[in-house]
């Protein structure tokens, strides 16, 4: 075969150019098309997000709503209510608080928290939804020939800068619940009238043969009263007046009734005084007040912290006085002060018998503590005990008018000079 004519050779390569500029043509085009789909697939897409963020907008907003309504002791309730469908909130919108209040009594609390799950689920929607236009723009991609790779390159670019990501926004955090609609805090005068009257009506049925009623006694101890519902009212208002006291504040056994029989009907009362009912008053025997003011005495912290812990659930505010008081002293240890005075030299004297650990009531524990009232009246201290009180110093003397026990007279002479003296 011969060889090809200058002429045809120029025919040949004017025709191969001529088909690969058509080529890239043609791919910018596609380009062109490419990009319009990856632009109406991101409107689409950001048109379903923006229905999920609105949805779960609405969620949270109803929860947050709700949540004040019904006050903070219901938000673990409402977070179960929520679980099996958010829709279902709605349902509660238009009810009063003490309705909704019986509704979520039906529930369990729940740990769950609703508007962070919500949170969540949003934010994998969103995920989902920008991998769909990820997906779209990477259609371009691997269609290019050798001649039209840079156009494919240019192009993905682009489609990408013109179709982006999803414009996402951010959905509203928990509000805080509050004590809740409608929650009472205190009563008014007429209204504890009212409920210690109708309290009288239902539970004093004794006549004493002159127009008048009260309430039956115990036939074992005439001290108790015969109904327990009673008797419980009466050792809650007693113990409710006995830690407002310890905590310097009057309040009159009327009061007290009141708050306990009020609450006792209306189980979502949250009264300012109910605070101070506790499980037993600031003076019941199993606080061992007596034993931690022993242990505070010859400096025992461990078993003055095993005292007090006991005590949180007995009596918090005792419990919390005992904490203060144990603090106190490790302080006052750790400064180097004097925490003891004993009448008796300490040298050759054997440990102080300890209770630490000792089950109450125990036959273990009496014999520990007759054990250290003996240790304590030989090697203990009676300076507080010993009448006349010359030695006092002007700052001591206050401290005994202003009624600090002997433990805080024994041991913190340095604090009372501080805090009474001159």
């Amino acid at each position: 075969m011969g060889l090809l004519s200058s002429r045809t050779f120029r025919q040949i390569a004017t025709g191969a150019l001529t088909g690969i500029e058509e080529k890239r043509n043609d791919m910018r085009d596609r380009i062109d098309t490419y990009r319009e789909k990856a632009v109406n697939k991101k409107n689409e897409i950001q048109k379903k997000y923006n229905e999920y963020f609105e949805e779960e907008k609405e969620n949270i907003n109803t929860f947050n709503q709700l949540s004040t309504l019904v006050g903070d002791d219901y938000v673990g309730k409402l977070n179960s209510f929520a679980q099996a469908s958010p829709a279902r909130l709605s349902m509660l919108l238009n009810q009063n608080a003490d309705v909704v209040r019986s509704e979520l009594d039906k529930y369990q609390d729940s740990d769950a928290d609703f508007v962070q799950q919500r949170t969540e689920k949003l934010k994998l929607n969103e995920q989902e939804l920008n991998q769909n236009l990820q997906d779209q723009v990477g259609l371009f991609k691997g269609t290019s020939t050798l001649f039209t790779r840079d156009i494919e390159e240019r192009g993905i670019k682009d489609i990408q800068a013109e179709a982006g990501t999803l414009t996402s926004e951010t959905l509203p955090s928990t509000a805080p619940a509050g004590p809740g609609i409608d929650v009472k805090t205190r009563l008014t005068n007429p209204e504890k009238s009212t409920v210690i009257n109708n309290f009288d009506k239902l539970y004093k049925t004794v006549n004493m043969g002159d127009n008048s009623f009260d309430y039956q006694r115990s036939e074992e101890d005439p001290d108790k009263y015969a109904n327990p519902t009673v008797q419980s009212v009466f050792d809650k208002a007693a113990i409710m007046e006995a830690n407002a006291a310890e905590e310097g504040i009057t309040l009159d056994t009327q009061t007290a009734l009141a708050e306990v029989i009020y609450q006792m009907d209306n189980p979502n009362y949250k009264g300012d005084n109910l605070k101070f009912i506790t499980q037993v008053g600031p003076k019941n025997p199993s606080l061992n007040t007596a034993e931690f003011d022993s242990a505070e005495s010859y400096g025992n912290v461990e078993e003055m912290k095993e005292i007090a812990e006991r005590n949180k659930t007995l009596n918090i505010f005792i419990a919390e006085d005992m904490l203060i008081r144990i603090k106190e002293l490790e302080e006052a240890k750790a400064s180097g002060e004097e925490t003891t005075t004993t009448t008796t030299d300490l040298a050759n004297a054997p440990d102080r018998p300890s209770l630490f650990g000792l089950p109450l009531g125990s036959e273990a524990r009496d014999e520990a503590l007759e054990q250290q009232k003996n240790w304590d009246s030989q090697y203990g201290s009676n300076y507080f005990s010993t009448p006349p009180y010359e030695k006092f110093t002007d700052a001591q003397k206050k401290a005994k008018a202003d009624d600090r026990d002997e433990s805080y007279m024994r041991n913190y002479p340095a604090q009372i000079e501080k805090n009474y003296g001159n």
